[in-house]
């Protein structure tokens, strides 16, 4: 066997019946990839764009963790020629924005976000092996209690998953009903698999990291705990310099992951 022919095996997986509802799903995926949600976020694909005039490979694409069971690559090449917000180059090969983003416009418009964000914790997450999977049973979870935009998996340092999930919902009012609902002292109990889960705002998380700081914060155990009560370690001063609020930012965007690792 030619060592081509080994690397094409090796990449290569097992053929689906691409039905109008598996065509769906994959689109879906890629759309969300080139999303606003996503994009300006995802260095891998920003850097990639940017070399290469907004075109990212398919192959590369259809590497990704959510993509391997889209096969073959030519039905996820004939699933995007599909799309309104998305261009196929013509020979198939790649593809790209009809419209780019604006990302600085993007950018600022995260603090609108953040305020129909919420992080869930407490999540069982000692034996977690498969992050696809359970990213997929985090949308079922959430999608039944609420509309959603987004679902992102906190990890460790060593990329496991932390037991903290970050939620987006459609909008204020479905964030604000869901913590009337889940969060305060008169609320509703939020559970999952047997374990009771704990709720708070995008800003109280971020508070509570910014105070614990260089702590093992795992969203489990004593430190989440550190949540209730009269919040010893909250920060007094919650505005921040604008340039470290962006950096923080960036880096609690390469902590959560919506999709999957891209090696």
């Amino acid at each position: 066997m030619s060592s081509d022919e080994s690397q094409q095996r090796r990449g290569s997986y097992v053929p689906i019946d691409f039905t109008p509802e598996v065509s769906k799903q994959c689109l879906k995926q890629v759309e969300f990839y080139f999303s606003e949600f996503n994009f300006p976020y995802d260095k891998f694909l920003r850097m990639t764009a940017e070399k290469n005039d907004g075109w990212v490979p398919i192959g590369t694409i259809a590497t990704f963790n959510r993509m391997k069971k889209f096969r073959p690559v030519e039905k996820v090449v004939e699933a995007l020629r599909t799309s309104k917000i998305l261009a196929v180059s013509e020979d198939g090969e790649n593809v790209k924005r009809i419209e780019p983003l604006d990302l600085e416009g993007t950018k600022n418009a995260r603090h609108e976000r953040n305020k129909r964000t919420v992080a869930v914790m407490n999540f069982p997450h000692e034996n977690v092996t498969n992050m696809t999977e359970l990213q997929e049973k985090m949308e079922e979870f959430f999608g039944k209690l609420a509309q959603i935009n987004q679902v992102r998996l906190r990890r460790e340092r060593g990329r496991k998953f932390n037991g903290t999930v970050i939620v987006e919902f459609k909008d204020l009012p479905e964030c604000e009903k869901f913590l009337k609902t889940y969060s305060g002292e008169d609320a509703e109990t939020l559970s999952f698999e047997g374990r009771k889960l704990d709720v708070f705002t995008k800003k109280q998380f971020d508070l509570q990291r910014e105070a614990t700081r260089g702590k093992n914060f795992s969203g489990s155990g004593q430190k989440a705990r550190s949540f209730t009560g009269h919040r010893k370690n909250m920060p007094q001063q919650e505005q921040k310099d604008e340039n470290k609020e962006e950096q923080k930012e960036e880096t609690s965007k390469e902590e959560e992951t919506k999709v999957e690792d891209k090696d």
